[in-house]
């Protein structure tokens, strides 16, 4: 069955979809030769980001795959093909449509009307076996205690990127309310204190639904993009046929993980990114299928999510019913936890819950927990100690899990009602752990953009309570989030203190930190290296210390005062063991601009040519960036226009902005959903392009 891993009650409504069973058809191949020679190692980095939006991955996946894939998912390869066009064609000629595709399994789900139909299907050439898609319910849990708001409304702005060294400071003094002590638990509130808050990550979900506008804890969430797999529409909460709680389960994990109401609840990563996926049917009485959870995980990975959080987990069904058993929770059988480790392997880091089997007959791990490459988290109590309901390991082939876990009993969470934007509940489950270890992880990626899931699981584990003696109960234990951020050594944060000065000069400060008094800092090895003149050339100059953190090991706030007129920099640092590390990643071919946007450095050093870049993110929901490249001074009119042709919001309106490349930001305020253009005009240079506004 389907276990929602949280406790609460569920009230059942009328079904909704066909009662007709549904099956996978998996084909033999991926059709014609031709389309896989698109993927020749030899292909150049232009004609693969061409492949690439011809089969809607997104640049930021491309990245992302760059950085954090194994060798072998790196760039595209056959599984980013979809199913051949003319095998759906011969599905359709014999009457059968397909539901969902999935380009990883090479498979579509289908509902055949007919034993006959489905045997007529079974012996065309291109396939290669049918089985049944598997099927659970939702389980019974128990009721909450809830609520109301009773502290103060903030301005989430004043804790987020983006504000002055003053603002940053405050973090580390949050009225964190109820959710303090789930977060102290793993220790996020040093990172939180530290300016690290998830920023720059994007944070997948795979739930049963979405309130995130109606709520003030989530109302000001960055949602980049939301999809409903089961409506296929892009609301993922409640609509006309959806049962009243419908949006219930996922409101909640989402509130752990990203929610921001100082005083009330705070998330471990309220800075990040979200794309949201609806993939359960929640009623009591209704069947539903695996097959949505994968099309969610196919589409997170496409668009560029960095993370992935789910609450979900698959074991034993209803009698009668297409069951998995405790030998196929090796990894390698559900399709769930085929889906987990190919996005793991494509560099996606993903969290799931181990499920509330503890106390029942089935008390094992639920799919896609057995996966192998991804984060199993288990739950426990305010003490510390396992929680009666979480579900143990190992795997059927002898793997230990879970790998981590974090507080799942009591956890306070944000509840979506028709008569308040303000109401809390206290939850159990591992539903709610899941969200504060994915937490957990966005901000070490935000902060080590360079780890790659095992590296995060590495480091969470060794990090944790449990690390000497894991066990099947507990894993590894209960992670502590400051070591393992500084687990693998020197770290310069990646979130900047950005501070105008009177004269119109910048102060540049960073965090710096080392996690060993054998490997403390060495001072003057703390240096900015600098550009006034489009990063043609560097000067240096040194760090000092602005604010100390840790007198033993040196870690402290580093900063400097940049020249009026400079143009780009970077940070360099180093450790009496000799590690460097730059900051932007991978400094100096990435350098940051004047007001600290990370840029990479091109080969010439101003661009050859006029362009106009795609926005990212894109579809948006708060606000995008638009870059834009100039190789000579030019009279600039960047502006963006609705559907006929108004102008609604001028960006750039320059009459001669300096050669390279720059940057403008919308954030569509006061404007509806729907299709944008934004068009560039110089005096020899004029182009258009369209963006996506999700509301």
């Amino acid at each position: 069955m389907i276990r929602y891993a949280i406790f609460f009650l569920l009230v059942g409504t009328s079904l909704r979809l066909s009662a007709q069973e549904k099956f996978w058809i998996y084909f033999s191949d991926k059709g014609t030769s031709a389309r896989s020679g698109l993927f020749k190692s030899h292909s150049s980095p232009e004609a693969v980001r061409q492949t690439a939006q011809l089969l809607s991955i997104t640049e930021r996946s491309l990245e992302r795959r760059a950085r954090r894939a194994t060798v072998t998912a790196q760039g595209i390869d056959e599984s980013d093909l979809p199913v051949a066009l003319e095998y759906l064609a011969a599905l359709r000629a014999q009457g059968v449509l397909p539901v969902t595709e999935s380009r990883w399994l090479n498979a579509v789900s289908v509902r055949f009307r007919t034993d006959d139909e489905r045997e007529r299907i079974r012996l065309l050439p291109c396939v290669r076996m049918i089985e049944p898609v598997k099927i659970y319910r939702a389980d019974t849990l128990h009721t909450s205690v809830e609520t109301e708001r009773v502290a103060p409304k903030l301005q989430r702005e004043a804790a987020t990127g983006g504000m002055d060294s003053s603002a940053r400071s405050s973090l580390s003094s949050i009225d964190y309310g109820p959710s303090l002590a789930q977060l102290e638990m793993i220790n996020i509130p040093r990172l939180h204190a530290l300016g690290i808050t998830g920023r720059g990550i994007i944070v997948g979900m795979l739930d049963s639904g979405f309130r995130w506008k109606k709520h003030e804890a989530l109302e000001h969430a960055d949602v980049i993009a939301e999809y409903d797999f089961i409506q296929n529409d892009a609301n993922t909460a409640n609509e006309a046929g959806d049962s009243n709680d419908q949006d219930e389960h996922g409101t909640k994990t989402m509130s752990v993980l990203g929610g921001f109401m100082p005083g009330q609840l705070v998330g471990p990563a309220f800075g990040a990114s979200f794309m949201l996926g609806k993939t359960e049917f929640v009623p009591q009485e209704l069947n539903s299928e695996e097959d949505h959870w994968v099309a969610g995980i196919e589409w997170l990975e496409r668009n560029g999510a960095d993370v992935v959080s789910s609450s979900l987990g698959y074991s034993e069904f209803d009698p009668g019913q297409r069951s998995y058993t405790y030998q196929d929770m090796n990894g390698r059988t559900a399709v769930t936890s085929i889906a987990a480790v190919i996005a793991a392997r494509k560099g996606v880091c993903v969290c799931v819950a181990m499920g509330n089997e503890g106390a029942h007959a089935w008390h094992y791990l639920t799919s896609p927990a057995d996966a192998d490459s991804i984060i199993s988290v288990g739950a426990v109590s305010g003490t510390g100690d396992v929680a009666g309901f979480s579900s143990v390991g190992p795997t059927s082939d002898g793997r230990m899990k879970p790998d981590v876990c974090a507080r799942g009993v009591s956890d306070i969470c944000a509840s979506p009602s028709p008569s308040s934007n303000s109401l809390y509940v206290f939850n159990s489950g591992t539903s709610l752990s899941t969200p504060l270890i994915a937490g957990t992880v966005a901000c070490l990626l935000s902060a080590r953009p360079e780890l790659t899931p095992i590296d995060v699981r590495r480091v969470l584990r060794e990090s944790s309570s449990n690390a000497q003696n894991p066990d099947n109960s507990i894993g590894w234990g209960i992670p502590d989030a400051y070591k393992a951020l500084v687990a693998d050594g020197l770290l310069v944060s990646a979130q900047l203190d950005v501070r105008v000065l009177p004269d119109s000069s910048r102060h540049i400060a960073a965090r710096i930190l080392s996690g060993s008094h054998a490997y403390a800092l060495v001072p003057e090895s703390l240096v900015c290296q600098y550009s006034l003149d489009n990063a043609a050339s560097f000067l240096t100059l040194r760090l000092s210390l602005d604010s100390l953190i840790d007198s033993g090991t040196k870690s402290g706030v580093y900063g400097v005062t940049l020249p009026k007129h400079t143009t780009h920099f970077y940070l360099s640092a180093k450790d009496a063991g000799g590690n460097v590390r730059q900051l932007p990643f991978n400094a100096p071919a990435v350098v940051y601009t004047s007001d600290a946007a990370p840029i990479a450095r091109r080969r010439h050093i101003l661009p050859e040519e006029f362009a106009l870049e795609q926005n990212f993110p894109n579809p948006f929901n708060g606000r995008t960036t638009i870059r834009y490249a100039l190789p000579s001074p030019s009279h600039v009119t960047l502006s963006v226009y609705d559907l006929l042709g108004r102008e609604v919001a001028r960006l750039v309106d320059h009459e001669d902005q300096t050669a390279g490349i720059h940057t403008a930001v919308w954030d569509g305020v006061d404007r509806a959903s729907g299709v944008y253009f934004y068009s560039i005009r110089t005096g020899e240079f004029t182009q258009v392009k369209k963006l996506l506004l999700i509301r």
